[in-house]
């Protein structure tokens, strides 16, 4: 005759409401880290494309500072973003020349330098 286990005999296991709740719950706490993740990375998207931007930038601008870009020849961007230059004579000899990066996400970089020729 097999023995019983006495603090198991009444146990039957969990019931519907409790597992549907449970369920519930791991839902609800899987859906709030899925949409944390989502919230991260477009942060960190948003921050790569702005540090990006500043550095074609700079890069443009040290491009025409040594001679090798022009007007219309520039640093290629990727694709759906932006470039503004801008060129103002001020006195005889210096130039200021602004750079303007708009990213995919609307965030814009504006970037300016003097060049000042020896006479």
């Amino acid at each position: 005759m097999p023995t019983k286990i006495p603090h198991l005999q009444g146990q039957q296991g969990f019931s519907l409401p409790e597992v549907l709740i449970a369920a519930l719950l791991f839902a609800v706490s899987l859906l709030g880290l899925l949409q944390y993740q989502q919230v991260l990375l477009q942060s960190f998207q948003r921050q790569w494309q702005y540090r990006q931007a500043w550095s074609l930038a700079h890069h443009q601008l040290e491009m025409f500072n040594a001679g090798a870009l022009t007007q219309d020849n520039t640093v290629p961007l990727p694709s759906n973003w932006r470039r503004e230059i801008e060129t103002q004579r001020v006195e005889a000899p210096c130039q200021r020349r602004t750079v303007k990066i708009q990213t995919p996400l609307r965030q814009q970089v504006e970037l300016s330098r003097w060049y000042c020729l020896d006479r």
